[in-house]
């Protein structure tokens, strides 16, 4: 279980995100929703670890995550973000670092480290082109193969920042059914995404924040029934039962 008690986050003293408090049940998954610049990334990168609270605390089965070593973090904790730098690594060798969090030094493989990498290739739909550069790849593949390294690093929990932004549908799908079954293999995703069909179709609980605070939280259904992206979006929601599909109008 991930709790947030009373988190408020930000850059220096300047707070982005104040007041929140949350749990999030283990094997679920949530996605963060809200307009550009409430905070979202800040929350997220605050509750993985990788920016620390102004106050309040991020709680992980009992234990304050900005307690921990960076080492016992890396073997909890993945993060997914928006900013990547791919280089000249090809699939392989990316997803090959997934496996640092548990490696002395020097690096030394196993033949465990080995399996876990190509079965996480595999799973991520990158096998053929694991001996590929990321320069060369798609905006899609890269994106794969960086879910790739994610699962190599076997993680309990995994944040994600935006995951599915600005790829083809194809691969907006193929992506989600990815992080489906990973919550199906007993992870814990916490994810911030804009498209809100994907949200009410994937999601166990939504939470929708609006400047810089959390203005509501629960399942999908109890969202769109309390007309919540109505309020912090300016649309209007409606549900079509023939389809199980939402869809949104000004």
């Amino acid at each position: 279980m991930i709790e947030l008690k009373e988190l408020c986050c930000g850059y220096g003293k300047k707070e982005v995100v104040s007041g929140v408090n949350e749990k999030i049940e283990g094997g679920s998954i949530t996605s963060i929703v809200g307009p550009n610049g409430c905070g979202k990334s800040t929350l997220l990168e605050t509750a993985a670890g990788l920016m620390s609270p102004i106050s309040g605390s991020v709680i992980i089965n009992g234990q304050d995550i900005h307690g921990m070593k960076p080492k016992k973090r890396a073997e909890l904790v993945s993060m997914l973000s928006q900013q990547k730098n791919p280089g000249m690594l090809t699939v392989r060798a990316l997803t090959f670092h997934g496996r640092f969090p548990y490696l002395g030094y020097p690096r030394k493989y196993t033949e465990r480290d080995y399996d876990i990498v190509e079965k996480a290739m595999e799973t991520a739909g990158v096998s053929d082109i694991a001996n590929k550069s990321l320069s060369e790849l798609s905006g899609g593949q890269q994106q794969k193969a960086y879910i790739a390294m994610m699962l190599a690093q076997d993680t309990e929990i995994v944040f994600m920042d935006e995951p599915v932004t600005f790829l083809d549908i194809n691969y907006q799908l193929e992506l989600m059914e990815i992080i489906k079954d990973m919550k199906k293999n007993g992870k814990t995703i916490v994810m911030i995404i804009h498209d809100l069909n994907l949200a009410m179709r994937y999601s166990d609980k939504i939470i929708a924040m609006k400047n810089g605070k959390t203005v509501c939280s629960g399942r999908p259904e109890e969202i769109y029934e309390k007309g919540i992206f109505d309020g912090i979006f300016g649309i209007r929601t409606h549900f079509s039962g023939d389809d199980g599909q939402f869809f949104f109008t000004k």
